[in-house]
């Protein structure tokens, strides 16, 4: 169970992050969640469940033209797009089954859980794969170039719930639409590409930018890849929507081809990205992230009109060494510009990564076209500030023109963690206390930059486990520098004594993993049957009542009772089974027989499958006390075995007391 504290530390991040962000189901029936700049619509249909699409809202606040245009296409219901998972040699489509083009030829899981919205605003689905469970995750974050939650997080939690090894991949395959647009080209790096192309892992870009034109871009829409919040995938296709949605893993790929939809004649565009198969043994998990939104290109007009993006922000740590400077060039004269060139001036605290030149050739540009430049650049150590570079485009024959832009260097994300807990259970009336108890992470960012992904994991020996309804692991979305969060768990000792270890562990997708570790010490429990009741002062005419209890019992599965009591003093006037028996609402196999001659009660039961450790009430006895003087309830005879038959050792009381007037 979370705590207040936790709670509120969760919503109120959520808050400044998704900037008024709502969540609603809209007109035609999808589970929404939306902020002032984009929103993210979830198909709750039967067919094409879960698949997702993504519209500007109010966008880039600079600029009014891409208000209400879709980012991922999926109008009235998305359709479009879609994700496999492979399990072993097996594809099968995340999601609904669909009578649709895109994914029609794949193979489906079952749903564990509808679209619904998280405690922390994000729209999550659950389907399961044989022994594979996987959680689609859609959230907003923020835009490493506009530094704005303009942006989709799209999150596939995997999970392996089998007791076998299986080989997992995973293909995320987007519609890519830019408002009305839809073949504007792919500009990774120094390429603006209309035709097949794939990247590799070691060729990734950081980020990956889509406009139609520089001068009036209706949408700039950015994919990111790589980096601090996201997991790179081992490839990425750029390809036509045709082929993509046919191939359910592979596709029909053609290098160079022009982005038109296959078996058709208009142009499509679309991306998948590949994370190749990879061993997932038995209870562990794995997760896929990728970032798809709005991206940030300060501009200056002009006759040469001049774009530079790059990060708003930039982690200095040993994963990351450079960033990407990209310039934008489009010649809006009416004659050819020549000889263009472009420079990058930067400041002290940056500076050219390898062998990288500071000016840059573009050559000739005719009227109305747009080239581009990369530039590699690294913080240099002691860069921990804002700091402004610029870039500078000439030509022969037009005017010069220039663009400043701003990127922050910062330190990594730090994580700390501590653990606390009880340090050992006492026994109280035979039991264990407390139990379950509260196990409690807390989690730190001390760094500078903000831990993502973050995920929390309790591991615990043989003797305890989680209460029921707690989760193994739990997942924080992620943790800016100096927020601190209470993580707590609910555990349960299942009657194994001695010094019993326990450990959380922590990891992000950007920083390096924690672990803490504790002992509890939990005593000896020893095994009985007993007779209790809650009766202090017993007086002639009261109605008593006994409980027939049985305390750290390893392995019951059968109780044959014969209990006698006072007949002369007690009269037994009702007898009922105890919680021992009763399963899930469910009455298990259960018998009595009452002889009140002889003062005495057959009483035997059965339940479904042993247990490891059980204490738990066999019945329960209803007396009216008739006469005073001393009386007593025993065991006559008792038996209790396991599932085979086998008698299991115990210690038995009886109950005795006095009786007054």
């Amino acid at each position: 169970m979370k705590s207040r504290l936790m709670v509120i530390i969760v919503i109120i991040s959520f808050i400044l992050l998704s900037a008024n962000a709502l969540a609603a189901v809209d007109e035609h029936g999808n589970l929404q969640i939306k902020n002032d700049y984009i929103s993210i619509v979830v198909n709750q249909d039967q067919k094409n469940a879960s698949r997702f699409a993504v519209d500007v809202t109010g966008g880039d606040p600079m600029h009014d033209n891409d208000d209400g245009k879709p980012l991922i296409y999926g109008r009235p219901k998305p359709w479009t797009s879609y994700t496999t998972i492979k399990v072993d040699d097996t594809n099968y489509v995340f999601g609904g089954k669909t009578d649709k083009r895109a994914g029609k030829l794949g193979k489906y899981g079952k749903q564990v859980k509808a679209p619904y919205i998280t405690e922390q605003g994000a729209i999550e689905t659950v389907y399961k794969y044989g022994d594979i469970t996987v959680i689609q995750s859609l959230s907003f974050v923020k835009s490493n170039t506009t530094g704005l939650p303009d942006t989709a997080q799209i999150k596939y939690k995997v999970k392996n719930s089998g007791d076998k090894l299986h080989k997992i991949g995973l293909r995320i395959m987007l519609d890519t639409m830019l408002g009305n647009n839809d073949g504007a080209p792919f500009r990774i790096g120094s390429n603006a590409l209309k035709t097949d192309k794939m990247y590799t892992k070691d060729k990734l870009p950081i980020f990956w930018q889509a406009f139609d034109k520089l001068d009036d871009a209706q949408v700039i829409a950015q994919g990111t890849v790589k980096g601090n919040q996201v997991t790179a995938p081992d490839k990425l296709y750029v390809a036509d929507w045709g082929s993509l949605a046919d191939g359910v893993w592979s596709f029909d790929y053609n290098p160079g081809e022009e982005f038109m939809r296959k078996g058709e004649f208009q142009l499509d565009s679309a991306l998948a990205l590949f994370w190749e198969p990879k061993s997932l043994p038995p209870g562990e998990s794995t997760t896929y992230v990728t970032n798809y939104g709005l991206g940030g290109i300060t501009t200056v007009p002009g006759l040469l009109s001049l774009g530079v993006s790059s990060p708003a922000e930039v982690v200095l740590d040993k994963q990351n060494k450079s960033f990407p400077v990209v310039a934008y060039i489009q010649n809006t004269a009416e004659i050819e510009a020549k000889e263009v060139a472009t420079e990058l001036n930067l400041p002290e605290g940056l500076t050219l990564a390898g062998d990288e030149a500071k000016e840059k050739s573009l050559g000739n540009l005719k009227p109305g076209s747009t080239s581009q430049v990369v530039w590699q650049v690294e913080p240099k150590e002691e860069a921990k500030q804002e700091l402004e570079y610029s870039v500078d485009v000439t030509a022969e024959n037009t005017d010069d023109n220039s663009v400043s832009r701003s990127v922050t260097v910062i330190g990594p994300p730090k994580l700390k963690l501590s653990l606390s807990g009880p340090k050992k259970l006492e026994l109280e009336n035979r039991m264990l206390e407390p139990n379950p108890f509260e196990v409690t992470a807390k989690v730190a960012n001390r760094g500078a930059s903000t831990a993502y992904d973050p995920t929390v994991s309790i591991i615990l020996p043989p003797g305890l486990k989680l209460a029921d309804g707690e989760k193994k692991i739990k997942y924080l979305g992620y943790l800016e520098p100096e927020e601190e969060v209470d993580v707590p768990w609910m555990v349960e000792s299942v009657g194994m004594e001695g010094e019993l270890p326990y450990a959380v562990e922590m990891e992000a997708i950007n920083t390096e993993n924690e672990s803490g570790m504790e002992f509890l010490h939990v005593p000896k429990l020893e095994p009985a049957a007993y007779l209790q009741t809650d009766n202090q002062d017993i007086k002639v005419g009261d109605y008593l009542k006994v409980r027939f209890k049985v305390a750290n019992i390893e392995k019951l599965y059968k109780v044959a009772a014969e209990l006698k009591y006072n007949q002369n003093r007690l009269d037994l006037i009702y007898a009922s089974r105890g919680t021992l028996f009763v399963q899930n609402n469910e009455l298990l196999s259960w018998e009595q027989d009452l002889n009140r001659n002889k003062g005495t009660i057959s009483l035997t039961g059965n339940t479904r499958k042993e247990e490891d450790v059980l204490s738990d009430t066999v019945g329960i006895l209803y007396f009216k006390v008739k006469r005073s003087g001393s009386a007593n309830i025993s065991f006559k005879d008792l038996l209790i075995t396991d599932e085979s038959g086998q008698e299991i050792n115990y210690d038995q009381e009886r109950l005795s007391f006095i009786i007054d007037n």
